[in-house]
């Protein structure tokens, strides 16, 4: 009789399962719904915000809604975004996301030229150590007894390990690599694998443009 009584429980707990989930559902759903278009305006407009930080040439376009999403040749994300002015292209904005820093994914941006040669490095996403990754990661005015006196400098803030970028054209088949490992990169002691993470996401945006820049000039005037 036991038995009887709990194989009769398992359809009344499979139903007051099944009315808790609809209810839960029809609860989240309006929030979803409220929340959606403020997180969707935030995040285009901390897009926006980068965009104009990466010294990319003047656009009237918007990059991110004619973005196409890649797999890089390291199995990296990346999206790029074409940057027009009346229509012809002028640069790139590419974000590059590594899986491989100390605390989880480093999302980077960075400008590129027609030509392939960076603009500008920014790290867009990253939850690195304070006061180590971070280093790394983040461009911030830093007033110390040298410069107490100084104006706020105009334009983008200095971070030396993502400046040593700007200029350079990501090779065809050569990988950056950080000085520890043999390379030419500086790196921050102590945050070595966040050096090593925004070197590689750097390197995968730089390789991935490359081979797809071709799809974002059909159609341009020669």
């Amino acid at each position: 009789m036991t038995k009887l009584r709990e194989n009769e429980s398992v359809p009344v707990l499979g139903a007051f399962l099944g009315i808790t989930a609809l209810v839960s559902a029809l609860v989240l759903s309006p929030v979803f719904m409220l929340t959606r278009a403020p997180i969707e305006k935030m995040q285009r407009e901390t897009m926006q915000k980068s965009l104009k930080m990466l010294n990319l040439p003047l656009f009237d376009n918007a990059p991110d809604r004619e973005a196409k999403e890649y797999i890089s040749p390291g199995n990296f994300k990346v999206v790029i975004m074409p940057v027009r002015k009346a229509g012809a292209l002028k640069a790139f904005a590419v974000r590059s996301v590594s899986p491989d820093g100390y605390a989880g994914d480093v999302e980077i941006t960075a400008g590129f030229d027609l030509a392939g040669k960076i603009l500008a490095v920014l790290v867009t996403r990253q939850q690195e150590t304070p006061g180590l990754g971070s280093n790394v990661c983040e461009r911030k005015f830093r007033k110390t007894i040298f410069n107490l006196f100084q104006p706020r400098p105009v334009g983008l803030p200095p971070n030396h390990i993502l400046d040593q970028f700007h200029g350079k054209t990501v090779p065809e088949k050569e990988s950056w690599k950080v000085k520890r490992d043999g390379g030419s990169f500086d790196f921050v002691t102590g945050a070595t694998i966040t050096s090593r993470a925004v070197t590689a996401a750097v390197e995968q945006a730089g390789k991935t443009l490359r081979l797809h820049m071709e799809d974002f000039m059909k159609g341009e005037k020669k």
